[in-house]
């Protein structure tokens, strides 16, 4: 050491330790305080200021907020009393549906009771603060949050009793509007949300399809908010395979009172549809597994009818809704309004005939004959259909479609059902399997496409599949010209599990042979389609179709009483508002819907980024 050092260094050294201790107070001691990554879950502590990652893990948390929550209320103020409780996911209308299945009932005293119990009762003593979501202009998902809002601040008050001195800001949930594609890309993305709230059509209108989403490991709800279990998967597995329907009814009906055991999340209600189109707008059809709210738009005729409400742009289809597509990439789709705009750009081989949800007709696929010795579904391809860029339809172009959806398997995605019907119960993503069972699982044959399925109880579930927006045909060569997978096992690493719904080519680019072609996205304000002259079935009467983004209840109201739409999304919340216009609208009421709505508890909210 030198002398200069030693005369200066140790002061230095000195003055340096100093300015650490002022800039950093960990190294006194103290404890920086936990930043969470979630900014709804306040200070990330069960310390009154907010609550765990991990709150809704203890399941005494999650039945207080079952029992905390007023059904009966709920289906009278959101849905106007058009809606039955149900006590699991799996909804009456559907194969292996149990009515016997128990449902909590809203009890402020059980809620209590069970909150007292969680987290050792600290989660009662210390209290809780979290921010609950919703899409913007939903009102009866908004109506939900509010009802659990409200719920829980009475609960603190003193005209509830169950706190003296009362301490109503004990148990504090704010409410939040968000965009839909945001809310989609945090329950699938970020995770970051403590709970969140959706809906769920059918994919395939069977128990089986409600349950693997909810309940399921890898299911498309529950794997993102950390429920499941491979002991839960092989009970779900087994009562699908059961050949045998009184046992695998049976097996069905355990599931559903395990639901209400576990209580993943609020189970809302089964809701009665109705929709309200102009009286210059005819030819509607329900089907309870349709994503598109006005069902088959190419069935749809406009003419002036007369009454009160104008006649507007005739050659226009006009729909002011609320939620924004989320991708036009089919192997992306996986929300109904994504799916309703896919449906007019793209076709899929078959698709449900009428409101049937076990018929169908023949649509890029002229017919077709199931194999029992070998589990084979082939399918003959049409000949002569053109997409809008050019070129036709060709049974390669099958082939890939179906495999570039598996190579390219983005979180959260519909593939799954891809994986399961055609490569078994254990392949969930890529990672389970190989492309040489993917390749070998849809093949061409001459004209015809091959699909081998895993075992003959998905013989009709997977052609009810194939009508989902996510089995639409697209073009080969055009979409490797547009950079897409190029169909080779060595480039599926440039495509495999997509993050966002922008990194895929296709996400605002289309070819399809649907009766409408894209004109443009603008996203949050519209999308708007051209009639394609060229499509196979004939022009459509529609030369442009609109759909719209319009939030606001009321001003969606007077856009289709003057004239200016021909058909807006209508809340529930807000049926009774459209009493007085039904002279002149053509209203269909009581429509069998398939759906449920339910409020999840994230069990495993982020604590950092996606990767």
């Amino acid at each position: 050491m030198s002398k200069k050092f030693q005369k200066y260094g140790w002061l230095t050294l000195g003055a340096l330790l100093l300015v650490a201790l002022l800039a950093f107070p960990a190294c006194t001691g103290e404890t920086p305080p936990y930043e969470p990554y979630s900014t709804y879950i306040g200070s990330g502590l069960l310390d009154g200021d907010g609550i765990p990652e991990d709150f809704f893990s203890d399941i005494h948390v999650r039945k207080a907020f079952c029992y905390a929550f007023d059904y009966d209320t709920y289906i009278e103020e959101a849905l106007s009393g058009q809606g039955v409780q149900r006590g699991s996911p799996v909804v009456d209308g559907l194969y292996g549906y149990d009515p016997a299945t128990p449902m909590y009932s809203y009890d402020l005293n059980e809620a209590v009771a069970e909150m007292q119990q969680a987290w050792d009762g600290d989660a009662w003593d210390l209290g809780f603060k979290f921010t609950l979501l919703y899409n913007a202009g939903n009102l009866p998902r908004k109506t939900a949050c509010d009802m659990i809002q409200q719920k829980w601040a009475y609960i603190g008050t003193t005209a509830a009793g169950y706190l003296d001195p009362q301490d109503p800001d004990r148990f504090e949930v704010a409410v939040q509007a968000l965009a839909w594609p945001t809310i989609l890309g945090k329950i699938f993305g970020t995770r970051d949300m403590p709970m969140f709230q959706i809906g769920w059509l059918p994919d395939y209108p069977h128990a089986d399809n409600f349950i693997v989403p909810f309940m399921a490991s890898s299911g498309t709800f529950s794997y993102f908010q950390g429920y499941g279990s491979a002991e839960l998967d092989a009970e779900i597995a087994a009562a699908f395979q059961d050949t045998n329907p009184t046992t695998q009814l049976e097996k069905y009906s355990a599931l559903q009172e395990r639901y209400y055991d576990d209580a993943p999340g609020i189970v809302l209600a089964q809701p009665i549809a109705r929709r309200y189109f102009t009286k210059h707008i005819t030819g509607f059809v329900y089907n309870p597994c349709e994503s598109a709210y006005m069902g088959n738009l190419y069935g749809l005729t406009k003419s002036d009818n007369g009454g009160g409400i104008p006649f507007k742009n005739g050659s226009s289809f006009i729909e002011e809704t609320i939620g924004d597509a989320e991708s036009l990439d089919p192997a992306w789709c996986y929300d109904t309004a994504s799916g309703e705009n896919i449906r007019h750009i793209y076709e899929t081989l078959i698709y449900y005939q009428g409101n049937s949800t076990s018929v169908f007709d023949p649509i890029l696929a002229t017919n077709w004959t199931f194999n029992s010795g070998d589990n084979t579904l082939h399918f003959t391809i049409r000949t002569g259909v053109p997409f809008h860029e050019g070129g036709t339809v060709t049974p390669e172009d099958v082939v890939y479609s179906f495999q570039r959806a598996m190579t390219q398997d983005r979180p959260g995605g519909p593939i799954w059902m891809f994986y399961q019907a055609l490569l078994g119960s254990d392949v969930w993503s890529y990672e389970d399997t190989t492309f040489a069972a993917i390749n070998a699982s849809v093949v061409a044959d001459g004209q015809d496409v091959v699909f081998t399925l895993s075992g003959p109880y998905w013989e009709i579930p997977f052609m009810q599949v194939l009508c989902g927006q996510w089995a639409s045909i697209v073009d080969k060569s055009w979409c490797i010209a547009q950079g897409d997978w190029d169909g080779t096992e060595g480039d599926i690493v440039n495509h495999l599990h997509p993050q966002t719904p922008d990194e895929t080519p296709l996400f605002e680019t289309t070819n399809g042979t649907g009766p409408w072609k894209l004109n443009h996205w603008t996203s949050g304000i519209e999308i708007v389609c051209d009639g394609f002259a060229s499509y196979w079935q004939g022009a459509s009467a529609f030369t442009t179709v609109e759909y719209k983004i319009v939030e606001e209840w009321t001003t969606r109201k007077l856009a289709l009483l003057a004239g200016d739409a021909d058909l807006v999304y209508v809340p529930a919340t807000n049926f009774a508002d459209m009493d007085a216009s039904e002279p002149d609208l053509n209203v269909y009421k009581n429509l069998p819907s398939l759906s449920i709505d339910c409020v999840f508890f994230n069990m495993d909210i982020a604590t950092a980024p996606p990767e």
